[in-house]
């Protein structure tokens, strides 16, 4: 009886230790991070927001630049005051690639390390080798000296590639150790010979840092700037070159997620139990980024817009005009889409009224994640069949977005 009762308590302490041990882990993986992508931020010395700025502006893709500032400041304060275990930024750090916007960036970044808040940064297909980095004065521009590899990876050093366990030898990727049980997979998608891609060099070093993690017991997570899928009607310069090879290496070590930007959509896709998810561009309608938590080991992501009302609140800022701030960047996101639209053959100027109103109603909804009412823009389907008759890019935009219709994106609810 005296050797049962040992054995039995034995095994009772055995349990309670190994319950103990899972109890610490799960309690170590329990994180939060924010994840930010595109934030296309320019610094204030190259540009005085005159003419040549302006028709920049006009022509491009409806980033928000003229309140990129106030932008860049309210989503630091609210990053600060939520203190997550990193902040991730997913590429697309600046507006051309200019060194002074980098610089000017890294002091911002800087009062973020300062406040205890480790920074993981990316490169974006604009932060290097960019032939348009310019400074904006008056009605001209002068071409100024954009970030490489090499500078970029000197000037953002302290901002994640310090701290890692590994840098591969072929790219600026790293690998982030976030806590005892989770590494973080930082990917260089925009090196001057892979652009948009990944080298078989780099898929061999990716390889080894998840096998070595699977031996050690260890989850990860991956992020970069360029996508694994395709969420919309444009795959190239989007999807990565050697997709296929780096998301079959994230399946066979249980990769449960790949976090990504560059569309300035709100996206996500899941194929094979892989998830990608695209957080939308923060410098444009509606103005979100990324919390992920994990809890227990179960991983949740959900979008959160920036509250601009909040932060003019608490620093004196015209609360007629940020107070509304959502409905002027929808506005300037409308203007810009209005531009660029136009009227089908055949269409008279009351009908494409109504339908330039449906399909910028409807852009917004897209970029933002959410289409759950969408439906009800267009109840009878009228409207769509106009955009899709004739069968040009447009046309095939509309189409991606109707299959959208019903969806939401800014919410996830992994393992």
């Amino acid at each position: 009886m005296r050797i049962l009762r040992f054995f039995s308590t034995a095994l009772l302490c055995l349990l309670l230790g190994l319950c103990a041990v899972h109890s610490a882990a799960s309690a170590r993986a329990d994180y939060e991070l924010i994840v930010a992508s595109d934030l296309h931020y320019i610094a204030p010395s190259l540009t005085d927001g005159g003419s040549c700025y302006q028709r920049v502006l006009q022509a491009g893709d409806s980033k928000f630049m003229p309140q990129i500032e106030a932008i860049t400041a309210a989503f630091f304060d609210e990053v600060r005051e939520a203190a997550p275990e990193a902040l991730l930024l997913t590429g697309d750090l600046t507006f051309n690639g200019a060194l002074q916007s980098h610089e000017a960036l890294i002091e911002k970044l800087r009062g973020l390390e300062a406040a205890g808040i480790p920074v993981l940064v990316l490169t974006g297909n604009h932060d290097l080798y960019n032939e348009n980095a310019a400074a904006y004065h008056g009605d001209s521009f002068t071409r100024v000296i954009s970030a490489t590899t090499e500078s970029f990876g000197a000037l953002y050093a302290e901002f994640g590639l310090n701290e890692a366990l590994s840098v591969d030898s072929d790219s600026l990727s790293y690998l982030y150790p976030l806590n005892d049980t989770t590494r973080v997979l930082m990917l260089d998608l925009n090196t001057a010979h892979d652009f948009c891609g990944i080298s078989e060099s780099s898929l061999r070093w990716v390889e080894h840092q998840l096998r070595e993690a699977k031996q050690d017991g260890v989850s990860v997570l991956a992020a970069g700037h360029q996508n694994l899928f395709q969420h919309s009607i444009f795959r190239g310069g989007y999807v990565i070159q050697n997709a296929d090879k780096l998301s079959a290496l994230f399946r066979r070590y249980g990769v449960p997620l790949y976090l990504s930007g560059h569309l300035h959509i709100q996206h996500l896709l899941t194929q094979d139990g892989l998830t990608e998810i695209a957080t939308s561009a923060l410098c444009s309608y509606p103005c979100q980024y990324g919390l992920v938590r994990s809890s227990g080991g179960h991983l949740h992501y959900e979008t959160k817009e920036l509250d601009m009302a909040a932060w003019a609140s608490r620093n004196g800022r015209d609360m007629e005009y940020y107070g509304h701030f959502r409905e002027e960047a929808a506005a300037y996101m409308r203007a810009h889409f209005s531009a660029a639209a136009l009227p089908p053959a055949g269409v008279s100027p009351e009908q494409f009224n109504r339908m330039s109103t449906y399909l910028e109603t409807l852009n917004l909804a897209y970029f933002a994640g959410d289409l759950r009412d969408a439906a009800a823009l267009d109840p009878d389907g009228s409207l769509a069949a106009l955009w899709l008759e004739p069968g040009d890019l447009t046309s095939l935009y509309v189409a991606s977005l109707q299959a959208d219709i019903g969806k939401s994106f800014c919410l996830w609810d992994g393992e």
